[in-house]
């Protein structure tokens, strides 16, 4: 199989000095995502590490939730990398929380690679997707949005199963079908199956470049649905994320990677997920402790 996992030493730097940094919560059956500044106690362990997160001043009370936080950056496919840590928040005051992690993940789109296949790994239940219970709304017209969506790049999106665990995974993103953002997945991933039981979600925007604080926090409604998505969307994606002369270069350098690429996408049923707004608040990002 070809994978993009690493260990989480591989991505060290997105712990030491993580780019742009988020949390996602369930509170009262409702997934929230936050901007954080985190850092971790013991920089020689920078995966196992308890993490240090400072919060918004507004931000709802998390102690003793159960949070994943998320460090991210990119935008460009092969440049591509995260590192989540799940774990419980632990009050300290002064809206910081101590996480001790009690699971980490790391991928490197970069460092796809060749792994032998666990036998474990086979997951026997069928990818399920958004029925026709789903009642579409109209989506949030608003300029700060309308402006977050033609800056941003990669989107953290944040999900929520049916025993209210939280899930947030960076993602890239377009504006289609009058408002409606649209995203493309895989079948068997954790966003596809939360979606498909429960609509709500929230998204992050700003903050790629790691030198601004200002973040819009978008509130809205989603269904996931079979297979990529229509053609003029996967146009859009190819020119935003491909063709773009920023990121054409970036793709001829990897040249090499192109067709393990092919295989890893091979590997699974295509999917996407169409995310109605309903709202959209803008914050910053708290600093980190140092």
């Amino acid at each position: 199989m070809v994978t993009r996992d690493v260990e989480a030493t591989a991505v060290a730097d997105l712990a030491l000095a993580p780019p742009r940094a988020a949390l996602a919560v369930t509170i009262d059956d409702e997934i929230h995502v936050l901007p954080i500044g985190v850092s971790v106690e013991d920089p020689a362990a920078p995966g196992a590490s308890p993490r240090i997160m400072r919060v918004p001043e507004d931000a709802p009370d998390l102690a003793d939730r159960n949070v994943v936080v998320i460090a991210d950056d990119g935008p460009q496919w092969f440049r591509l990398r995260s590192l989540t840590v799940r774990g419980k928040a632990i009050s300290m005051g002064d809206q910081s929380y101590r996480l001790v992690p009690t699971r980490v993940v790391a991928w490197d789109y970069g460092s796809l690679h060749y792994a032998p296949t666990p036998p474990d790994t086979v997951d026997p239940r069928q990818p399920v997707f958004s029925g026709a219970s789903y009642t579409d709304i109209n989506p949030l017209t608003s300029p700060n949005l309308d402006a977050a969506l033609s800056a941003a790049r990669v989107m953290i999106l944040a999900t929520h199963s049916e025993r209210g665990t939280p899930f947030a995974v960076p993602l890239w993103f377009v504006m289609a079908d009058h408002g409606r953002i649209f995203a493309g997945t895989s079948a068997s991933s954790w966003t596809v199956r939360n979606v498909a039981s429960r609509s709500q979600v929230a998204l992050l925007f700003g903050g790629e470049n790691g030198r601004d604080s200002h973040r819009l926090l978008v509130r809205g409604r989603a269904r996931a649905v079979s297979g990529p998505p229509p053609p003029a969307v996967l146009a859009r994606i190819a020119w935003r994320y491909y063709l773009a002369p920023q990121f054409a270069a970036a793709e001829l350098n990897h040249l090499r990677l192109w067709r393990r690429r092919m295989r890893y996408y091979a590997q699974s049923q295509a999917a996407h997920v169409i995310i109605t707004p309903q709202s959209a608040i803008e914050c910053r990002a708290p600093h980190s402790h140092t």
